[in-house]
């Protein structure tokens, strides 16, 4: 793995480079000293709960036999294998998933992480419920959507006429779960218990990345020693100079911290572009807290005239492959263009597993010359709080008139957005060093991500403005903590909607539909709470043709 960066951003880098060795970064990274982060002994007794994921890949390679001989066994015995996550326990699958595709002879893995039931119901209709292995993918064992998503597939064994449906599901979680309790109440075919001194949004080298990667065939033990090798490069001996994890981080901290550069734009080919999702969690929640943050943006159409604002910085994630040769084009003339470009060359997709730990790494050194703890979520739980009202209602059969309004408008902007001048409101509402976010709850058909690519698009090009895009609820264990963490400087725009084909959630009072709109209201009035400028549009069904006149006022 190679980097090299142009000079604006090497003058950064410099920059960075000695506020960390100032603090000793290297030598206390390593022994796990809290005080890089934080004074306080509160926050360094949780830091220091959560710097297991450092040399986890030594971990995760002497209990290989056990992963191995699981992939063997699902092999032999399935034909899909589904992930059932959020977040952390999700993206790095996604990325296995998306990146490698799938192997000859090896399951098909489906990473399911929404409560949409339209998107359950595409996934639904892919498989035979016999024939899928179901990981149920969770560190605390309790988060509400893949506890969802086990109840109804738990049923849909049981109907497809299988005798001990628990053979059909597997566990990844920490010891003393909920989870795990489940997992024997069942009889799982299997439960991996992960260190739990790993945050989820760290954990892609541990059993939550690597077990989802080994069932779909790939050669983890390649990924997992490349990572152990080139860990060295990135380890305590390596000067910091040639360090390319800590570089990255003192490039993402000084751009931030010293030249007002949040929106750190990432460049990627498309054989690697769900990494940037991976990447957009990793950073958004763990550096969107205490009024700062660094913002990543992913997955963003390019701007061939680059009429970009000037709180950019760039990372171009190079492969070498065919359509990376456009996005190096568009790199090197963004160099020429004076724009501080860092660019990352791998020369092998095995070389993933080492890419996370970089990011991993770097993030750490970001969060060091931002003076936060990047390993806690502290507002996370609010949305998650404000959603379980709503579900607290709808068991009663109170359904909340809010949660299918035509439009909801946060109390401090009632009276500068309506529907019929919507696209002049949101602009008016933008300052200077703002971006806008996206925040649909709908299933992502090719249709319908045509219309919000539509729309993303139109408000960047009138804007200038960065341009966030996520899937609700994965997003809420995402960039949610950076929406409500960072300085006030999101729009938000969320889309709820009717569902196509609803489905009942077995042993609940509600539906899929009713607690995916509950998520959606519940992050309205979680981010209205913190001031924030958000507008909730719920769309009615067809949900593409619903964006499209939307993306019209635009």
């Amino acid at each position: 793995m190679n980097t090299h960066e142009n000079p604006l951003a090497e003058g950064m880098i410099r920059e960075g480079l000695i506020k960390l060795d100032g603090l000793s970064f290297n030598t206390k990274f390593w022994a796990k000293d809290p005080s890089l982060w934080k004074k306080d002994e509160e926050s360094q007794d949780f830091i220091v709960r959560f710097l297991g994921w450092q040399k986890v890949y030594d971990w995760t390679l002497e209990r290989l036999e056990e992963v191995l001989a699981f992939a063997e066994d699902v092999k032999a015995n399935f034909k899909h294998c589904v992930v059932m996550g959020m977040g952390g326990s999700s993206l790095a699958p996604e990325v296995f998933r998306t990146v490698f595709g799938k192997q000859e002879g090896w399951p098909e893995l489906i990473v399911l992480d929404t409560t949409n039931p339209d998107w359950i119901d595409a996934a639904r209709t892919r498989l035979d419920p016999a024939q899928t292995l179901f990981i149920f993918a969770s560190k605390s064992g309790g988060t509400v959507e893949p506890s969802s998503q086990f109840a109804y597939f738990f049923d849909e064994v049981k109907k497809a006429g299988v005798k001990t449906p628990g053979k059909n599901f597997a566990a990844i979680t920490d010891k003393g779960t909920a989870l795990e309790a489940l997992a024997n109440q069942h009889k799982f075919r299997h439960t991996f218990i992960n260190p739990s001194d790993i945050g989820g949004r760290f954990s892609a080298l541990s059993f939550f990345g690597i077990v989802p990667a080994a069932v779909m065939g790939l050669d983890v033990k390649k990924i997992l020693t490349i990572a152990q090798e080139q860990a060295q490069t990135f380890g305590p001996e390596a000067p910091m100079k040639e360090n390319a994890a800590v570089k990255l981080g003192a490039f993402m901290g000084a751009a931030n911290i010293n030249h007002g550069k949040d929106k750190l734009t990432l460049l990627t080919p498309k054989d690697l572009s769900t990494f940037g999702l991976w990447v957009e969690q990793l950073v958004a929640e763990s550096t969107g807290k205490e009024s700062k943050g660094i913002v990543p943006v992913a997955g963003e159409k390019l701007q061939p005239n680059f009429d970009y604002r000037e709180d950019r910085l760039f990372v171009h994630l190079s492969t070498g492959s065919e359509d990376d040769k456009r996005i190096r084009a568009m790199a090197e003339a963004l160099e020429e263009h004076e724009a501080p470009v860092f660019t990352i060359e791998i020369a092998d997709l095995y070389e993933l597993g080492a890419l996370f730990l970089l990011w991993e790494i770097a993030t750490a050194a970001a969060g060091a010359i931002l003076a936060i703890n990047p390993f806690d979520q502290p507002n996370v739980q609010e949305a998650k709080t404000m959603t379980k009202e709503v579900l607290a209602k709808l068991a009663k059969g109170d359904i909340p008139q809010d949660i299918t309004a035509p439009i909801l408008v946060s109390k401090d902007m009632a009276d500068k957005v309506r529907l019929d001048t919507l696209a002049q409101d949101v602009y008016s509402l933008l300052e200077s060093n703002d971006y806008v976010a996206i925040l649909p709850y709908v299933y992502p058909s090719e249709e319908t991500e045509a219309a919000l690519t539509v729309l993303r698009d139109k408000i960047m090009a009138r804007t200038k403005r960065a341009v966030l895009f996520g899937y609700g609820p994965r997003y809420l264990h995402s960039t949610g903590q950076l929406h409500k963490g960072d300085g006030n400087n999101g729009v938000f725009i969320i889309f709820s909607a009717d569902a196509a084909h609803d489905i009942q959630i077995p042993g609940q009072k509600y539906t899929f539909g009713q607690l995916c709109n509950a998520q959606a209201l519940g992050d309205f009035q979680a981010l209205e709470s913190k001031g924030r400028r958000v507008i909730k549009l719920h769309l009615t069904q067809p949900v593409a043709e619903s964006i499209r006149k939307i993306s019209d006022l635009f």
